[in-house]
């Protein structure tokens, strides 16, 4: 909101000296300016309403449009949040988000999911028919760190992002446990820089595998996330204020078991 209200001030100060300086009765130009009056008594021509109108139009919609991507959407959203395990302790702190924002949730984490099998199956599309998400999380590819060849999962992520279609999505890459054989870096070309979360940044607590974060980390994780959710580095940045408590309503949770 205070990014709505500086946007706001900075256009008001130059339409407010525009608007005295037509009301005012004498002439006033600035040194090395050049101004016209705007005749009011002809204002009541509906032509000359329409005029004025998509001049002021034409004038603001490129600022508009170059800062639409920076501007926070604090509209309530119909999140899906979609992974393997690596994401089941993210949607458990993702719950307390949603209540605190306002937001609908929807979660699936399907256990020793690929993007292959995401991109191959009815899964996905069923779930986006079923809740009709304004918003997108996907956390996908915890199973495919130490491939050989990860470029041949490139397909797979462009399918899955394909599905998605023209809905808002981040991609939360994995947090690699000992590092990985370029999977992470193929998945961020794919979806682009300002629609991925790279978690390799994180040190984060493992659990008793030495590969799954704890609950606690997990929290720690989409506490990360959701900064950067709200951040300018993103393409839709949308409302993630930090809880302020537990969240006392459940949310669907889908668990899916390997195929």
């Amino acid at each position: 909101m205070k990014l709505y209200a500086k946007v706001i001030a900075i256009l008001a100060l130059p339409l407010l000296f525009v608007v005295a300086y037509a009301l005012c009765p004498i002439q006033l130009p600035p040194p090395g300016w050049t101004l016209s009056k705007l005749d009011l008594k002809d204002s009541s021509d509906p032509s000359q309403e329409q005029d004025i109108e998509q001049n002021v139009s034409d004038s603001i919609s490129p600022f508009l449009e170059r800062m639409g991507e920076v501007f926070l959407d604090t509209t309530a959203q119909r999140i899906l949040f979609l992974g393997d395990s690596m994401a089941e302790g993210l949607v458990r702190r993702m719950a307390d988000y949603a209540q605190e924002n306002g937001h609908e949730l929807a979660n699936v984490v399907w256990y020793n999911s690929t993007t292959q099998l995401w991109a191959n199956s009815d899964t996905l599309q069923y779930f986006i028919n079923r809740y009709q998400p304004t918003f997108i999380m996907a956390c996908i590819g915890g199973n495919e760190q130490f491939l050989k060849n990860p470029d041949e999962k490139e397909k797979y992520i462009h399918k899955i992002i394909g599905t998605f279609g023209e809905t808002p999505f981040v991609w939360i890459g994995v947090p690699s446990w000992k590092g990985d054989t370029g999977f992470n870096n193929m998945v961020r070309k794919c979806v682009g820089d300002r629609q991925y979360f790279d978690s390799r940044k994180l040190t984060l607590k493992r659990g008793s595998d030495h590969v799954h974060p704890t609950f606690g980390a997990a929290s720690q994780w989409m506490d990360s996330i959701a900064v950067w959710m709200q951040s300018a580095d993103i393409k839709h940045s949308i409302r993630m204020e930090k809880p302020a408590k537990k969240a006392t309503r459940k949310y669907p949770l889908h668990l899916l078991q390997p195929t």
